[in-house]
């Protein structure tokens, strides 16, 4: 199995890797001590869940994103369905050079809440880009599944609207200075 940005599949977790990971987590304040879920428990322990099964932390898809300056920051909204606030690590690629952005960035996700993180971008040319993005821990284990963002990118643009803009406001403004004159005038008379 291959991850959309191209890398390969995490393979089993070693031992010393998932004690790692058990540590880092009971560090957190996220595991129940244990590491092991109890029969009668509804909720699975982050411990035991393997790269198999959906986290309870994921990248909620979002519509398509449209660009239209030449910096920006880019929402991506983040669920947390633990208990408990999780940090951790976006990652992004793009899929061409058209924008800039940086490879990860840290997020702190609220317990029990979708909230938004927000990536820097800057424009670099116009046109369709792809955004890879996926979750890791801070130890680097890949959390969820990757998720791909598709993002429209017009970098002129909005330097074209707000001349169009100015241009209509000082046209109004014209006629209506003209129209002013021209009632005083027959006022006048």
């Amino acid at each position: 199995m291959r991850f959309v940005s191209g890398r390969r599949a995490p393979k089993a977790l070693s031992i010393g890797r998932l004690l790692a990971t058990a540590l880092a987590l009971l560090l957190a304040g996220i595991g129940s001590g244990a590491g092991v879920a109890s029969a009668n428990q509804d909720k699975l322990s982050p411990l035991t869940v393997s790269h198999s099964t959906d986290w309870r932390i994921h990248i909620v898809r979002g519509s398509n994103i449209n660009l239209v300056s030449t910096a920006s920051r880019v929402p991506v909204q983040i669920r947390n369905d633990y208990d408990t606030d999780m940090r951790v690590l976006i990652w992004s690629r793009p899929s061409n050079l058209r924008v800039a952005m940086p490879k990860a960035i840290e997020f702190t996700a609220p317990a029990k809440t979708t909230s938004n993180a927000t990536i820097p971008v800057e424009a670099i040319a116009n046109g369709e880009v792809r955004l890879n993005l996926w979750l890791t821990s801070f130890s680097g284990v890949p959390i969820g599944r990757p998720t791909v963002l598709t993002m429209s990118v017009e970098r002129d643009i909005e330097g074209s609207v707000l001349i169009g803009f100015f241009v209509v406001v000082g046209a109004l403004g014209y006629i209506g200075g003209r129209r002013m004159i021209l009632r005083k005038r027959e006022g006048a008379k």
